[in-house]
């Protein structure tokens, strides 16, 4: 019964392909695996607007046309195709969101130790992971220091040691931020039906347990008292608690635009100045979000308005 209703839900897919499209679809697939970013947002289309088995033909071909035109190194690719093809899936399978992002967050870190797995077997040897990751690390701070768009002055020692003990859980944090994007645009541009669970009005209904910013908070005071790797590690497991915190801000900011029925452009440029430079605002909407939403029609009343006002 399941399987039957999640169909209905998805039922709004073309039945037919036109056959011209599917090298632009394949063409913004590999626009997007060439940015880790937005791979998930460009699975979504594919998966959305094709039938049957075409999102994984279009979804191939974009990986080879980002490996062999776009010359995007193949670790990348890799990373793009399995986690946009992962996150796509699961939005037609209606897994919904608070455990798709633990799934996520599962499958990156797996990811990322086979990564390092295969990097360490030619040089330090598979018992020797430690040793490759700090090989990474110091790489990257090597060509950090010889780039002209760095600034003069760094620490970096202290740049180095939050890279080898939060790097990974900034991966982690930065692939959470990925899906939530092409999840929050698809659902902005509004290409999920009003019944599918990734339509803005359902994702508005998400609610993280009240349990939540305490343990994130209570992560914080344990970094803020402690010292040397166990600080950092802490505070990186933290930062993940944090960017899970920033979606519920950003869906208590959605629940107040719609509330308003502000114009979709100006929704447009709230969620994009708030993504790009408001990520503690957003921190702070979602640890305060349990208090505004028990507060009965805070943000559950909408307001009606003329037709020609709200277009």
């Amino acid at each position: 019964m399941r399987v039957i209703n999640d169909k209905s839900v998805n039922d709004q897919k073309p039945q037919t392909v036109a056959w011209g499209l599917l090298p632009f679809y394949a063409l913004v697939c590999a626009m997007g695996f060439s940015s880790v970013f937005l791979s998930p947002f460009a699975l979504i289309l594919a998966h959305r607007r094709l039938p049957d088995f075409w999102p994984k033909v279009v979804s191939i071909a974009g990986a080879l046309l980002a490996v062999t035109v776009l010359e995007v190194p193949l670790p990348m690719v890799l990373l793009s195709f399995v986690l946009g093809v992962f996150v796509a899936d699961s939005i037609q399978r209606q897994i919904s969101l608070w455990k798709l992002l633990a799934r996520v967050a599962l499958l990156t870190s797996v990811i990322g130790l086979l990564g390092v797995i295969w990097a360490s077997q030619p040089v330090h040897g598979i018992a020797d992971l430690w040793g490759t990751w700090n090989g990474w690390v110091d790489q990257l701070i090597a060509q950090a220091q010889k780039s002209p768009l760095v600034a003069p002055g760094w620490d970096w020692a202290l740049v180095r040691n939050i890279l080898v003990y939060q790097g990974p859980f900034y991966f982690i944090s930065g692939c959470l931020l990925a899906v939530w994007l092409g999840i929050g645009l698809a659902a902005h541009l509004k290409w999920q039906s009003e019944k599918d669970l990734y339509s803005a009005e359902k994702l508005r209904t998400m609610r993280l347990p009240g349990w939540w910013g305490l343990a994130v908070t209570g992560l914080w005071v344990i970094a803020a008292v402690s010292e040397g790797p166990l600080q950092a590690v802490v505070a990186g497991i933290a930062y993940m608690g944090m960017v899970v915190l920033s979606i519920q801000g950003m869906i208590v900011i959605s629940l107040f635009l719609n509330k308003k029925q502000w114009r979709p452009t100006f929704r447009t440029v709230v969620y994009g100045v708030f993504a790009l430079a408001g990520f503690y605002a957003l921190v702070g909407l979602g640890l305060i979000s349990p208090m505004i939403f028990n507060r009965k029609g805070v943000l559950t009343h909408t307001e009606t308005r003329n037709l020609e006002e709200a277009v």
